[in-house]
């Protein structure tokens, strides 16, 4: 099955090219769309059905079996979204050719090892990427014209089943620093990990990242809350009504979570069910530092992006933070290389 969606991947550009008008792949590009959602849809379908039969029995060929066909269907959206590119850029191609714009045709990579942008997090554009906003919804938010310059959520993206995820600080657009995680559950997407509020607190990867690079230029380092500390990734860690989407283990302790900021945050929020208490307590990216509540009331935050200056100290822009993620890659580009929304590793 997959080969046989790799084979019309690379048909579709030239074979389609002198069949199809442009108003006629306009709508193909929106089925495509469509067939997109509806099987991520199926996706979650399955995944019911997996928890069902596992509380059901204890067979463990039937388990077994169960969990290897999840696996193939979960490998299905990334080879489908090269479908979908191979659509797009057949789509743009008539356009031009309608506009009497020759182009070169573009070919549709074989490459399996592809990192997608599904998240960046620009802590100064006047936008705020809290806990609350996004991470547990997967809407859109952002355009795909300014996805590494301003927040950007891409909702496919963030509902594809992946199985590492990289962090890139990058000063625009340019890689400074990456960590990579492999994730200790696999086959999951961005939307189902960042919905585990209850109880939350998930310790996501074992052993640390697989993957430290950092340009031995890159400045602010000492309190970056990625990169300034060691340990495993931490998502949707709360207590005392406050919250990070995403820490790094090495950066926080059990005693006040207002020394263990990271991205995505907020200090005053219903965590568990992910609704708002007091929307004046949002925040985008912190550091690591030490605020316990009862002597620092204003922690430094990354730039402008929180709720009131009454409880936050605005502070420097490291970088904007952008999350990688794929299927099957395990290495992320080097400090120094341009971003794009697909990243190719091959």
């Amino acid at each position: 099955m997959l080969a046989v969606i790799l084979f019309y991947c690379t048909l579709l550009p030239t074979t389609l090219s002198h069949a199809i008008h442009p108003n006629s792949s306009t709508v193909l590009v929106s089925e495509m769309t469509q067939f997109h959602e509806d099987m991520f849809s199926l996706i979650e379908k399955f995944l019911d059905i997996e928890a069902n039969v596992v509380a059901l029995t204890e067979d463990r060929a039937l388990n077994s079996g169960i969990k290897e066909f999840r696996k193939k269907l979960s490998e299905l959206p990334e080879e489908l979204f090269k479908l979908e590119l191979a659509v797009n850029s057949l789509h743009e191609e008539l356009e031009e050719e309608m506009e009497g714009v020759s182009s070169s045709r573009r070919n549709v990579s074989s490459c399996d090892k592809i990192w997608h942008l599904a998240m960046n997090l620009n802590p100064a554009d006047g936008h705020y990427m809290d806990y609350l906003t996004g991470w547990h919804t997967g809407s859109a938010i952002g355009s795909e014209e300014n996805a590494l310059a301003m927040d950007y959520l891409d909702r496919l993206v963030w509902k594809e089943p992946v199985d590492y995820l990289a962090i890139v600080r990058h000063q625009h657009g340019i890689v400074d620093a990456v960590k990579v995680f492999q994730f200790k559950y696999w086959g999951l997407s961005m939307k189902d990990r960042f919905s585990d509020m209850n109880p939350g607190r998930v310790i996501a990867s074992e052993g640390g990242p697989i993957q430290v690079s950092v340009d031995t230029n890159a400045p602010n380092l000492e309190d970056d809350p990625i990169f300034s500390v060691d340990g495993d990734l931490a998502l949707n860690w709360w207590g005392n009504y406050r919250a990070s989407r995403i820490m790094i283990t090495g950066g926080f302790t059990e005693g006040d979570l207002l020394t263990y900021h990271g991205l995505g945050n907020h200090m005053n929020c219903a965590c568990q069910s992910g609704s708002n208490r007091d929307s004046n307590y949002r925040f985008e990216v912190s550091n690591i530092q030490k605020c316990p509540y009862s002597s620092c009331s204003k922690p430094v935050v990354q730039g402008t992006d929180f709720a009131s200056t009454s409880y936050f100290k605005a502070g420097p822009v490291y970088g904007n933070y952008a999350l990688f993620v794929s299927l099957r890659a395990d290495k992320f580009p080097e400090p120094g290389t341009e971003l794009e929304r697909l990243m190719e590793i091959c």
